[in-house]
């Protein structure tokens, strides 16, 4: 066959992705997409290849280091030079589901952000689709999930994501999404240990559920869409292994029939008190201290995290 009847775009597919960029190129081009950033972290291997990127617009850097236009989808595009990619986080980028397909060409994916998706197009007539999300279906390596803030997308589609992403062990749900969508997540990333869970539309009987269906939890983060209930309380014996419990609420509850309810999380180990310790809570805790000494109770955050987002 001669080359010259094979089309450009049949070359691409051809062309195996590790041909496409050495680690002097790679550095080069990583060096390029950070500077239009306002943070970044780029992770490489003992060889020098790309392994991870961590890219960060956020208001709160401008008076540090001034605007930044951000990616955009051409940059995401040119991910394919990166032939070791495992790790992306996008935070307040210009990017949309065109750009992010790229995705597609790296199934080993060990870790995926997105947060603020559609902040960088305020103003404008653009919106991602919702459907972006699905771009991780097929990465069974997939270890980190993160989804969060995204306040100005108006839906995700997670409920269309087929998964099973067996390898995720932290997952952070941080964003406006239906209890229903949040369940269907968790049905499929069985194995997770730590989850950042806020905004949360759930009910009692709705995290009851999600105790089936992460059994092996370890860490809570949750944070209710309203108020935190009793119920929600009573609801965390359906967690068998869970030790880490920090409740991010400005909820007051009583010690009987509200916190004393933490007596029966088998495995409790520690709550995080990010809510008031004084008045109704205040007491409850002292009580709850003198019933399990044992139990840490401490407003200090702990989570499990390898990158400084915002």
């Amino acid at each position: 066959m001669k080359l010259s009847l094979i089309t450009p775009v049949l070359i691409a597919i051809l062309i195996p992705i590790q041909a496409l960029g050495t680690p002097e190129k790679q550095a080069d081009r990583a060096k390029l997409i950070a500077s239009k950033v306002q943070r970044s972290d780029v992770w490489t291997d003992d060889d020098g290849n790309v392994t991870g990127l961590i890219l960060i617009n956020h208001q709160a850097l401008t008076d540090s280091v001034g605007k930044r236009p951000g990616v955009d989808d051409s940059d995401l595009l040119g991910l394919e030079r990166f032939s070791r990619l495992t790790a992306l986080n996008l935070e307040a980028q210009r990017v949309t589901e065109k750009g992010l397909a790229v995705l597609k060409r790296f199934p080993a994916m060990k870790q995926v952000g997105f947060h603020y998706m559609n902040k960088a197009w305020k103003g404008t007539d653009t919106s991602i689709d919702p459907n972006f999300i699905t771009v991780i279906d097929g990465m069974r390596d997939l270890e980190i999930l993160e989804i969060k803030h995204n306040f100005r997308v108006k839906s995700i589609a997670i409920d269309k994501l087929k998964g099973p992403f067996p390898k995720v062990w932290r997952l952070v749900l941080d964003t406006p999404v239906t209890a229903e969508q949040t369940l269907h997540l968790a049905s499929l990333c069985p194995n997770v240990t730590d989850l950042q869970l806020h905004r949360s539309s759930l009910t009692p009987r709705q995290l009851e559920k999600l105790g089936t269906l992460l059994p092996k939890l370890k860490v809570l983060w949750w944070k209710p869409r309203k108020a935190l209930l009793p119920g929600h309380l009573a609801a965390l014996k359906k967690f068998p292994k869970l030790e880490i419990f920090s409740p991010q609420t400005q909820t007051q509850l009583q010690y009987e029939g509200g916190w004393n309810h933490l007596l029966d999380v088998p495995s409790l180990k520690r709550l995080e008190t990010w809510c008031p310790t004084v008045g109704e809570n205040g007491e409850a805790f002292k009580r709850l201290k003198a019933k399990r000494p044992a139990l840490e109770i401490d407003r200090k955050l702990t989570r499990s995290r390898n990158y400084d987002g915002l």
